[in-house]
């Protein structure tokens, strides 16, 4: 797994993968931000696995077709993309620790046996990836970890191999939002902000600061309203009371799941992306509300 922690060189086009389907997107960065083009492509039938977990496994079949169709679009050229993926195929947590070894590999090790203690249910393997948050109000150190089933995740650059095409990014889709957006919501917002994401089957709340998540929680869209606005109440009261957080000058909302009501208990008015907060063509908002997985493909890409 490789997310947006890492620099690397992005190219243009992006795939959303979905429960059902695949969504292409050829991202314009610039002199207008935007999409040159996106397809939805559904799985063909009986072309995905599943894992342990019950996260797909991918085979060259489901992503063939989409693939194929998205290259004669390009005019041939599609050899690289980002892949970005739904929050609830993977978990993302603060973890806390006295002391770090100097070895990465250590470090990973160290990751990996603490995220499974707090993870008790889960049994099969992860790819893990972490970065440094900023210290808590205790001076402890905190990496914001992202795993994810390895089965999952080599199933999904295998296939897209198999097709010709080498991944680069491949990331959870709030991770790939904050990521990519931040450069652009930091400044707009001048002070510590929020950012709420809901997708089908996951609530992602992140608070940050210059351009670093200070806070990130994921938890499982399930509950009514009502339990959101209490997740929301402990999430504001741990960043004030632990981190010693000033307050939010802005709330960032990109809601996957409309038609349903979002939590209520923010102490700003929300504000939903949109493309004029981006500096987006007037096409973009409509491409969104019709996919709106394309907002965290479009991060993907936007954040160089």
């Amino acid at each position: 797994m490789r997310l947006p922690f890492l620099s690397s060189v992005v190219p243009p086009h992006v795939f959303c993968l979905l429960a059902d389907g695949v969504t292409w997107a050829n991202v314009r960065r610039e002199p207008t931000p935007g999409f040159v083009e996106s397809r939805h492509f559904p799985y063909p039938p009986n072309t995905l696995g599943a894992g342990p977990s019950g996260t797909p496994l991918f085979s060259r079949e489901a992503l063939a077709e989409a693939v194929d169709i998205a290259r004669k679009a390009s005019g041939g050229r599609l050899s690289k993309a980002s892949v970005v993926f739904p929050d609830s195929w993977a978990r993302i947590l603060p973890i806390e620790f006295d002391t770090l070894p100097e070895s990465e590999d250590a470090v990973r090790d160290m990751v990996l046996w603490k995220l499974k203690k707090l993870l008790p249910g889960i049994s099969e393997e992860l790819s893990v990836v972490f970065d440094e948050m900023p210290p808590g109000g205790g001076g402890e150190i905190r990496l914001l970890v992202a795993g994810a089933p390895t089965e999952s995740l080599r199933s999904i650059e295998q296939s897209f191999e198999s097709v010709g095409v080498r991944v680069g990014t491949l990331a959870p889709a709030s991770l790939a939002l904050f990521s990519g957006l931040s450069p652009v919501l930091g400044p707009l917002a001048g002070g510590d902000y929020g950012l709420l994401h809901r997708s089908p089957g996951s609530l992602v709340f992140v608070i940050a600061r210059d351009g670093k998540p200070v806070f990130f929680r994921q938890r499982p869209d399930e509950e009514g309203e009502e339990d959101q606005d209490q997740e929301v109440r402990l999430s504001l009261s741990y960043y004030s009371e632990k981190l010693r957080g000033a307050g939010l000058s802005a709330i960032y909302v990109h809601d996957a799941t409309p038609g349903r009501e979002l939590a209520s208990a923010l102490p700003v008015k929300p504000t939903v992306i949109s493309g004029a907060l981006l500096s987006a063509d007037r096409a973009f908002d409509a491409r969104v509300s019709a996919r709106p997985e394309l907002l965290p493909g479009f991060a993907a890409v936007f954040r160089t």
